[in-house]
């Protein structure tokens, strides 16, 4: 009797490389070496570390990345808000009232913001530049013209201010002064009446 590879066999012996009835696969081929890959045996506990160091390196890394993530979107947050502080001087009758005072604005957002003017307006004038922290206020002078209408003193006024993020990216932000309740609302109340 012969093996597979035509080798003798003495009388008795079984082939244990034939399966099957098909002849075996060369002993100097790939899948010997695959076959003695998958039955060597391999230190439990060096493949449990490594599957252990392969979970942390992916969760520090997935870490890595969303902070880097959130950091990115806190740079280019905008959150301004403006309220009236105090009221120095004015004047006008009827038609329009000029306010001289001073304008408080208050970075709601997570990182500091330059703020600044846009462009004067005829309305609404704000002077100066100011770098203001997160849950930071600062005051800012202003000129402002309210014109005489049924609701000038509770209609808000719209102010304009480039604002630069931590990003460096400047933006245009229109806030809403509120005038109800302020200073200003009962100033602009007693100027807009009609004469007696």
């Amino acid at each position: 009797m012969r093996d597979a590879v035509g080798r003798s066999l003495p009388d008795g012996v079984i082939d244990l490389d034939v399966e099957c009835g098909l002849a075996a696969r060369s002993a100097t081929g790939p899948w010997r070496r695959w076959r003695r890959l998958a039955t060597a045996k391999v230190p439990v506990f060096g493949v449990v570390t490594l599957v252990v160091l392969g979970a942390l390196a992916g969760a520090a890394g997935g870490w890595q990345w969303t902070v880097a993530q959130q950091r990115s979107r806190d740079a280019s947050v905008v959150s301004l808000f403006a309220a009236v502080a105090e009221l120095e001087s004015g004047g006008g009758w009827q038609t329009s009232v000029t306010i001289e005072g001073t304008v408080a604005v208050v970075n709601g957002g997570p990182l500091p913001v330059d703020v600044s003017v846009v462009a004067d307006s005829e309305d609404f004038r704000v002077k100066g530049q100011r770098r203001i922290a997160p849950g930071a206020t600062d005051w800012f002078p202003v000129t402002a013209t309210v014109w005489c209408s049924d609701d000038a003193a509770v209609r808000p006024v719209p102010v304009a201010l480039h604002v630069v993020t931590a990003d460096g990216v400047g933006r245009v932000v229109t806030v809403q002064l509120q005038l109800s309740g302020s200073p200003w609302a009962e100033f602009v109340m007693q100027s807009c009446l009609p004469p007696r």
